[in-house]
């Protein structure tokens, strides 16, 4: 393992003590930290700790696997001892991941302890997790976050993943099966109420904890007290509706697998919806060291709960390149170093000479171009319909929108420049260079050229409406109104200032329940009103904006609820609120906006 510096951080107050140089253009995705790190947990009046390891060369929302040791292991202990470093250095992908070390009160993990004690070890686990979810010192997406332990800490895993399994993607454990049947069946029974992304405390979508699925790996060790026991195993089992006989991975490792289609198809994939059970005498011993590699990478890796339906939408971990063949680029452009990810479907490969539509997606704050793939699925809706998709990376920048939840004194993380501040690059400099270059290599159809994103994606999709408007043939922001003042920000640019008379198709889209950052319902007097006003304008509809909002005719849609604005002679806006959804997107999502938008609009026929 690197050597780095120990640093002991106050979780309130010495975060504030810190000091970054400015973005390296020569590398600009380098972490602002990376090291050891001492985390302060307070739970139940009881102050606890944690310990977080950080390799040198982690990217902005990376996974995190928090590491639950056996009895009389110290946080110290596991991370010297248990390996998990070492995992966390070597993982091959571009992306390595963030650990997280736990450790028992005075040296003991409490695996009978009673379902739902405030103060108690769950509680301590759950709070540990919700601090390394944020975003001070580094960022580890939500849709990666794994609880893993040993022994009686795989006890305790378990108990952590029923009693909130909407917040993690998958656990596994060795030598951890002994969970009280009497813990589950009352966990099993409880309300959900964290339902990934929001909070339903209403129960309106009568959600148990035990309907939520859970991709588990139970590990049994006969050979300790912990190490057998059918509850946890039934208990997965049945959460996510797997098949009662299991089919054989290796030689020490069977799958239990689901075959019923999922709710919401298009968002969850049933091959993520796995149980995997192993017997194995003496697997716990030594920290499990010689599981931790197939722990990793053969099970917790390859499987993420995206937020948008209710309690997560778990799909199958695909890498871009090695799984879905696409194209990475890492080139300068303008004097930074730039990423971007190009999906080629097989219908453009067979025939390079016909001439194609080209789609921009464009991820979140925090997230990178692989984040978004799997985040929104493009890739498959290009491969139905045979388009390219280019999946660019922005760069880190520092954002302050304390009324937003989106705190400056966090670490710089990857933000799009639309408020175009020096120090940073231009972006429409950059998607200009992206869209010549992909005219120059590939078979686009120059009227036919599209731009989608999410949440700070949404705002760079505007940007290049606003600044790029002669080259698009339609937008649909996701998430997709201006926010925390960005429109007086953006607006007020020279660049922007003076409309270009030219008109876009554009259809937005966010969630019910992300009013912390943007008002499902539009008014006179807030910004997601402001934003449709200010494209019925630019789009020659000012007469149709209504004195009430609320009285815009709805088209029910599943879950979707749809408006639009429609003039012969001038380009639609619609926009759409998706009930019961979080600050998300989705697939589903994705697949709408092809096929009832984007393919019916070009720039000579829009």
């Amino acid at each position: 393992m690197s050597e780095f510096v120990y640093q002991k951080l106050n979780q309130h107050s010495a975060y504030q003590n810190y000091t970054l140089d400015a973005c390296d253009p020569h590398h600009p995705y380098r972490p602002g930290f990376h090291g050891i790190f001492e985390l302060k947990i307070e739970v139940g009046g009881k102050k606890r700790r944690m310990l977080a390891y950080a390799p040198k060369d982690i990217r902005d929302s990376t996974a995190g696997v928090i590491v639950l040791g056996e009895d009389g292991k110290t946080a110290d202990d596991l991370l010297k001892d248990s390996g998990w470093c070492e995992i966390a250095e070597s993982e091959e992908c571009k992306e390595k991941l963030i650990v997280f070390f736990l450790e028992p009160e005075n040296g003991k993990w409490n695996t009978e302890e009673a379902y739902g004690m405030p103060d108690g070890d769950v509680a301590y686990i759950d709070a540990a997790a919700m601090t390394a979810a944020e975003r001070y010192l580094f960022c580890v997406h939500e849709s990666k976050i794994y609880l893993t332990g040993c022994r009686e800490g795989g006890v305790l895993a378990n108990m952590a993943a029923a009693w909130n399994p909407a917040f993690f993607a998958g656990v596994a454990t060795v030598g951890g099966s002994s969970v009280s049947p009497e813990y589950l069946e009352k966990a099993g029974r409880a309300y959900a109420t964290n339902l990934d992304g929001f909070v339903d405390e209403a129960h309106r979508q009568d959600i148990r904890k035990g309907d939520i699925p859970m991709p588990a790996w139970i590990i049994d060790d006969p050979e300790v007290r912990t190490g057998t026991g059918e509850a946890i195993l039934t208990y997965w089992k049945t959460a996510c509706g797997t098949e009662p006989k299991p089919r054989q991975l290796q030689f020490d490792q069977v799958e239990y697998y689901r075959t019923k289609e999922t709710p919401y198809p298009l968002n969850q994939e049933k091959e993520a919806y796995r149980v995997c059970y192993s017997k194995i005498p003496g697997a716990s011993a030594g920290y499990a060291k010689p599981m931790l590699r197939r722990l990793w990478k053969d099970f917790l890796y390859r499987q993420r709960r995206w937020m948008s339906c209710p309690g997560g939408d778990l799909r199958v971990t695909r890498d871009p390149v090695r799984d879905l063949g696409m194209e990475y680029h890492y080139e300068e452009v303008d004097g930074w170093m730039r990423e971007w990810y190009v999906y080629v479907p097989r219908a453009v490969k067979e025939n390079p000479q016909k001439k194609v539509p080209l789609v921009f997606a464009m991820h979140g704050y925090t997230c990178s171009g692989e984040i978004y793939i799997g985040n929104s699925d493009w890739h498959k809706v290009a491969e139905k319909y045979g388009f390219l998709v280019i999946f660019p990376s922005a760069l880190h920048g520092r954002v302050s929108m304390p009324d937003c939840n989106l705190m400056p004194e966090w670490a710089p993380l990857a933000a799009w420049n639309v408020f175009e501040e020096d120090d940073r690059p231009d972006e429409l400099k950059f998607f200009h260079y992206l869209l010549d270059r992909m005219l120059a290599e590939y078979p686009v159809d120059e009227t036919r050229v599209f731009a989608s994103g999410h949440s700070w994606g949404s705002l760079m999709t505007q940007m290049l409406a606003l600044g790029m408007t002669d080259r698009l043939a339609a937008v649909a922001p996701c998430s997709g109104v201006f926010f925390g003042g960005a429109s007086e920000r953006m607006l007020s640019l020279p660049r922007f200032r003076e409309d270009n008379g030219i008109q876009l198709p554009v259809w937005m889209f966010w969630g019910m329940e992300e009013d912390w950052l943007i008002q499902g319902n539009p008014t006179h007097e807030n910004e997601t009103g402001s934003t449709l006003a200010m494209w019925l304008k630019k789009n020659h509809k000012p007469e149709m904006i209504p004195r009430d909002w609320s009285s815009v005719p709805v088209q029910e849609n599943g879950r979707f609820l749809d408006h639009a604005f429609e003039k012969e002679g001038t380009a639609p806006v619609r926009f759409t609120q998706v009930d019961y959804m979080p600050h998300a997107t989705m697939p589903e999502m994705s697949f709408r906006i092809w096929e009832e938008f984007f393919s019916k609009h070009s720039r000579v026929h829009a």
